[in-house]
Order: C-alpha cells, then structure tokens, then sequence
C-alpha cells in the first residue's frame, strides 16, 4: 500500500514540477542499416574471469538511458524523475552462461537472453527479457578499443534507433570518450541526446 502510495505522489509531481522520463522526446532516428561491425575481441590480459566480469553503461543516448530505466524499474516512464536517472541509476551488468543481469536503482534487477548471430558479413546480437515484455532488438558493435569498452548501436524492435558503450572500467580516459562522441555523431546521432552515467556515488565495493 506504502508502495502505491509513493508511485502516485510521484506521478502527481511529475505531472506538476518534477520532471519525469519522456521517450517521446528522447527519440532521435528510426532504425537504419550498419554496414560494417567489429569484433568484440578485447585484450583478455586486462579481462576478469569469464562470468564475473562487471560491466559498467558510462555512455549512451538519452533514448538508450531512458529505456534502460523503464525496464530496470518496470516502471511507466512518467512514475520515474529524470533526477532519479541520472543520479541513482548506478547501473551494471553482469554475466552468466548466456544469461545477462542489469542491476540498478540500489538492487532492482532484470535478466536477459542475448544470442550472438550472423546477419550478412555482421556479427549482431538479439536481445530480449528472459522474462515478460521489455527491451528487445538487435546490437551492433561498431566501435571498440578492443580493451575496455566497446560501443554498440541499438535497434529496437518499436523501429527507434539508440546507442551505449559498455566498459571495464566505472570512468573511460577522455581519449576514449572523444572517441566515442566522434563515433555517435558520424553514425548520424545528435549531440544534444548525449548523455552519460557517473558511478562516483555508487557502492563498488565489491569491485576487484
């Protein structure tokens, strides 16, 4: 009940002077054709185990974020402040025989199923919940240091086009940030839906 409660006072702000999640507004470009993707052959030397490694979403568009939220909280975009994104999001993912875990929002979780195919000369990956409806689609790499992080282009199966990086390390070296940011543009993505995650407040002490 306390639950409820809370959910429509926050729908009630957002619908006065919090702002809340708009994926209307956070929608850039309609799905369109990669032509060329890399591999995802990162240097091992610098990898964990394979299953226990953290991987951190420090880079994305504002549509990638927005979506992410939703689905983490499985909550309707207008029950979530933008404040609470961008400052409590803490999000990670971690892997497991195929299975991959999103974690945020101080312990929300939601597991999915990617499967790794061959689409032409590409190699993609499909997306989808393991559980209910959510986030599904097909992600392209096409752009990585082969060390740390790697940048895949996102094409939803609602038809919207998005993108994030996934990273290694919680902070990339500016060196690579420039890098991706040149990335985004050239693939026809605005600089203005930019955004990114800090994981300078969130709890990684179980980090190695």
């Amino acid at each position: 009940m306390r639950s409820l409660i809370l959910q429509v006072a926050i729908f009630i702000l957002c619908a006065s002077s919090i702002k809340c999640l708009d994926l209307e507004s956070a929608k850039e470009l309609p799905c369109f054709p990669i032509h060329k993707t890399v591999p995802m052959e990162h240097d091992k030397s610098s990898d964990k185990p394979s299953g226990t490694a953290r991987i951190y979403y420090p880079f994305m568009s504002r549509l990638d974020l927005y979506k992410s939220a939703t689905d983490i909280l499985q909550k309707d975009p207008k029950e979530i402040s933008e404040s609470t994104v961008y400052y409590d999001a803490c999000i990670v993912w971690t892997s497991n025989n195929g299975t991959h875990i999103a974690e945020g929002f101080d312990g929300h979780t939601r597991e999915y199923s990617i499967d790794v195919v061959k689409e032409g000369s590409n190699q993609v990956t499909k997306i989808h919940p393991v559980e209910g409806p959510g986030a599904s689609g097909t992600g392209y790499v096409t752009l990585s240091d082969n060390k740390t992080f790697f940048f895949t282009a996102f094409c939803a199966n609602d038809g919207q086009m998005s993108w994030g990086v996934a990273s290694l390390i919680p902070k990339l070296p500016e060196e690579s940030v420039k890098k991706i940011h040149e990335h985004a543009v050239s693939l026809g993505f605005k600089k203005e839906y930019f955004t990114e995650l800090r994981y300078d407040g969130c709890d990684l002490e179980h980090d190695e």
